[in-house]
């Protein structure tokens, strides 16, 4: 007598940008003075970068070289058009001579405005609105 055994295993793929954002979901509303995890002073460093390259190695992608510095984040990845970002998808954006790397979320409904989940956003990791006139950079 024969047995067959049979498993059906269900496996649902998560994409990894989708996946940086659960991973950093995990940190919401954490506060800069409990970020030493991250090696970085931020009362001397700007830890969004460093944050996101956190991150990434947490969901198994590399993070760019220089990943403490947002501009780096540029190199990120592959580029992908604006009007194509998805949640999850890596987002630099410029205010006068500073850049900010973070997650996008969402628009607002006129597109005029982008929510991005990440580090350093009023001090801690949240979710925050920008300009989206002011995204120079999309990369998943």
């Amino acid at each position: 007598m024969k047995i067959i055994l049979v498993i059906a295993l269900t496996v649902f793929a998560v994409p990894c940008e989708a996946d940086m954002l659960v991973t950093a979901s995990k940190y919401n509303r954490m506060h800069e003075r409990s970020i030493s995890f991250l090696g970085v002073n931020p009362r001397r460093t700007s830890w969004c970068g460093a944050f996101l390259a956190f991150v990434a190695k947490r969901s198994s992608r590399q993070p760019p070289a220089n990943p403490n510095m947002a501009v780096s984040w540029k190199s990120f990845g592959k580029p992908v058009f604006f009007r194509s970002v998805r949640r999850g998808d890596v987002v630099v954006i410029r205010s006068g001579r500073r850049f900010h790397v973070s997650l996008f979320d969402h628009f607002d409904q006129r597109r005029q405005y982008v929510y991005l989940f990440g580090g350093n956003q009023s001090n801690r990791v949240q979710l925050s609105r920008y300009r989206a006139s002011s995204v120079v950079a999309v990369r998943r």
